[in-house]
């Protein structure tokens, strides 16, 4: 029976000891006299500890001594930044964060915002500060306006564009900073504007052109940027206009 006993008392006291060392929020302004900041043994990464102890659990920060208005957060385990660490404005909008894995960073993501307090940017970062992954930008009025993926401060991979009313305004893909493939441009109204392909950055194949009622206004061929061969042109009720050919 004290056996037993015995066995309880030490599982007990092992999840207080398990429980008080994770998920432990402390705050920089009033705990800061506690906390020590070192370099592990390479010298490269800092090290968090909380009353001589590597800390586990989440550093917090405010702007205002109340605690209304979060400045940053940041998850730690055995001392170094690991998980989700977040930095917000005097507005409470998030303007960055970052995930970390045993004190390097994995993925950074940075928003910028408006005046008016809309979104304008969240572009994903590399640890060289290059744009490097997804990001997306917005018109003033809320709707997304652009998206796409960077590589290296260069757009590449599928792109898309929008209108301030929400309609697509473009579609293709980028390849090392270039439009490369094929394109779709629309107006306003959602009716196709233009298609085609680009390689190398310019026009190369056939290409179409619409009016803003979906009628064809012209059609052709182009190559390394410049109409070649046969092109006709229509009015907006599709009447064909002009039809000769051309090379350049």
């Amino acid at each position: 029976m004290k056996e037993i006993l015995k066995f309880k008392n030490l599982l007990f006291l092992s999840i207080f000891i398990l429980l008080s060392s994770c998920g432990q929020t402390i705050d920089w302004d009033d705990d800061k006299e506690y906390i020590t900041i070192s370099f592990n043994s390479e010298g490269l990464t800092k090290v968090l500890s909380y009353k001589g102890l590597p800390f586990n659990g989440e550093l917090v920060e405010y702007f205002d001594d109340e605690k209304t208005q979060l400045k940053q957060r940041i998850d730690y385990k055995e001392g170094l930044k690991d998980g989700l660490s977040e930095e917000y404005n005097k507005n409470g909008q998030l303007e960055k964060n970052v995930t970390y894995k045993e004190g390097e960073i994995e993925e950074e993501v940075k928003y910028t915002y408006y005046e008016n307090g809309q979104l304008s940017l969240k572009v994903t970062l590399n640890e060289r500060d290059q744009s490097d992954g997804p990001f997306e930008s917005y018109h003033e009025n809320g709707q997304l306006h652009i998206k796409g993926i960077y590589k290296k401060d260069e757009l590449d991979g599928p792109y898309e564009n929008y209108h301030e009313n929400g309609q697509l305004n473009a579609k293709g893909s980028y390849k090392k900073g270039e439009i490369d493939g094929p394109f779709e441009f629309y107006h306003e109204n959602g009716q196709l504007s233009e298609k085609g392909a680009f390689k190398d950055g310019n026009l190369d194949g056939p290409y179409e052109s619409y009016h803003e009622n979906g009628q064809l206004f012209a059609k052709g061929t182009t190559k390394d940027g410049l109409l070649d061969g046969q092109w006709e042109e229509y009015d907006e009720d599709g009447q064909l206009n002009e039809k000769r050919s051309r090379m350049y």
